[in-house]
């Protein structure tokens, strides 16, 4: 008897539902994304474009700052920084050193046996380094110190007690020691080091010192000028602020200017 054949049954096609209608321009490009981010983003950059000539067409640029010639030109604090100090003088000869100060003139006889840090004192006061600092620590029984550049009235910068020329220098042993008048380069934390920039002057004398800073000279004229100072102490990070350290440099002794001859 012969097998019947079985049809086999095909599954049901999906009901694709009423058709479609299609959406008119533009609103058919909402509902395509990406047509819709084609054509925003040519819309934008069209809109930019518009907009730059616009302002380009209708403004005026912003006018040059004038530069007054008729007054006197004053000075941006800053802070100089140098590699090191080129040699300006044989500091193996006999120098003086003129401190014209806003209470009067100063004068160092310089040493002859500290020639790195006494060329390094001129090479500064030719840079102008000096100019309108202060003593920024004064008492009259031990020192007066000064030659951080941001100890100044001027400055735009904190008075630290810690600022420099960019360098420091290699301690030299001296014949002479720290006697009253006697103005030494200070010691650095590194070893065999002082500083690049400041000075003490001692008002008194101190062997626990001796060969540990560089002397580089000996106040000859104007000690009475340092006689009259009032103890002084700018607040800064060298001190931490006390209750007798002061903000300003009202009664300060001001370095006006330095030249070595």
């Amino acid at each position: 008897m012969a097998k019947q054949r079985r049809r086999r049954r095909s599954a049901p096609a999906e009901y694709p539902g009423p058709r479609k209608s299609k959406l008119p321009f533009p609103v058919n490009l909402i509902f395509n994304v990406k047509a819709f981010y084609v054509v925003f983003i040519i819309t934008m950059i069209a809109s930019m474009a518009a907009v730059g000539l616009g302002v380009g067409a209708t403004s005026d640029p912003e006018p040059a700052p004038i530069i007054d010639q008729t007054g006197s030109p004053t000075a941006t604090p800053r802070v100089p920084q140098f590699a090191g100090p080129l040699p300006v003088i044989d500091a193996t000869q006999p120098h003086t050193a003129v401190l014209q100060t806003n209470k009067g003139e100063i004068r160092i006889q310089l040493a002859t046996d500290a020639p790195e840090a006494v060329n390094s004192f001129a090479f500064l006061a030719a840079k102008n380094f000096y100019d309108d600092t202060a003593l920024f620590y004064v008492n009259t029984g031990t020192i007066g110190q000064g030659g951080d550049p941001n100890c100044s009235p001027e400055s735009d910068q904190t008075c630290t007690g810690f600022g420099d020329p960019g360098y420091n220098l290699p301690l030299e042993a001296t014949a002479t020691v720290h006697e009253q008048w006697t103005v030494a380069v200070p010691a650095i934390t590194q070893p065999d080091r002082v500083h690049g920039s400041q000075f003490r002057i001692y008002y008194a004398p101190d062997e626990r010192v001796n060969g540990k800073e560089t002397i580089i000279g000996n106040v000859i004229t104007g000690t009475e000028i340092l006689q009259d100072l009032s103890n002084l102490e700018i607040c800064s990070a060298l001190n931490q602020p006390t209750d007798t350290c002061v903000d300003d440099f009202d009664d300060a002794l001001i370095i006006e200017n330095i030249t070595v001859e």
